[in-house]
């Protein structure tokens, strides 16, 4: 059995130096272990285990923002594993978000998802994934998906987003970046729309080699239905220098109040940039 004298008797344990000794530093194991290398890992893991009624800002390191409706807080019914809800107002443009501090870094391969659901999807504009730090945290960054720009004091963003009151209903990727001749681009994600009432997962990845990036979207079972990269051509990529918000936004685009279940966040970057 391991025991914690041996453990604090080794060179570099919970390392990537650690992990290198099971073998090929990209093999399976070494990617399952990932997240325990403590020391070379920045790890959030956040199921919102609150007690029923608690907001999510002053609760660790959450900041909830919002135009009106009611900011995600556990709800009054709680359900297993925890949840946080928002209620988004009943007028168009209302919207609710949900942040951290701005210390994710694409040079440090920074990595975020979300596990959520909308009861009614209908007439939703969202976005989830890094953004620098915005002018007001009750608006949106992405001001128009059809031809996509940035607005919001935004410059950096690499998001999943939809808005169903644009000609393009379903979701896609949005990158931008500051460097010269890094430009607003998307990919679309197939026809991918939330169903009503149903866990989906969002993952977006940055790459430090190169400033690439990519995202993931996950069904309620956590198959992959849709997938998308940017980084190939200068054009795509994303500056890996700026520091960024971890950040989730939902806006209605009708007179419905629409309910926000967020399930869990995972987020992970390396402590320091690796050369490769």
């Amino acid at each position: 059995m391991p025991r914690g004298a041996t453990f604090g008797s080794r060179t570099n344990p919970a390392s990537f130096v650690h992990i290198g000794r099971f073998g090929p530093s990209e093999s399976e194991l070494a990617g399952f272990l990932y997240p325990y290398a403590f020391r070379d890992v920045i790890l959030l893991r956040e199921d919102f285990l609150l007690e029923e009624g608690t907001a999510v800002t002053g609760s660790g390191i959450w900041v909830a923002a919002g135009l009106n409706g009611t900011d995600f807080a556990a709800p009054a019914t709680q359900l297993a594993n925890g949840v946080v809800t928002a209620v988004l107002n009943n007028v168009a443009g209302d919207n609710n978000t949900i942040r951290t501090g701005a210390f994710w870094l694409g040079d440090n391969d920074c990595g975020m998802e979300m596990r959520w659901k909308v009861a009614d999807g209908t007439n939703l504009m969202f976005e989830m994934g890094f953004v620098d730090p915005l002018t007001s945290y009750d608006d949106l960054a992405l001001n128009d998906i059809d031809t996509p720009s940035i607005t919001n004091g935004a410059v950096d963003v690499a998001l999943i987003a939809q808005d169903a009151s644009q000609t393009l209903t379903t979701m896609a990727y949005i990158t931008d970046g500051s460097t010269a001749n890094m430009n607003t681009t998307k990919t679309n994600l197939g026809t991918r729309t939330p169903t009503n009432a149903t866990y989906l997962t969002c993952r977006v990845q940055l790459n430090g080699a190169g400033n690439t990036s990519s995202a993931f979207v996950f069904d309620e079972n956590d198959a992959l239905v849709e997938s998308a990269s940017h980084g190939s051509a200068l054009a795509s990529q994303t500056e890996g220098a700026t520091l960024r918000h971890l950040w989730g936004a939902w806006e209605t685009k009708s007179t419905e109040n629409k309910t926000i279940d967020l399930d869990s966040v995972y987020a992970w970057q390396n402590v320091r940039s690796i050369a490769v």
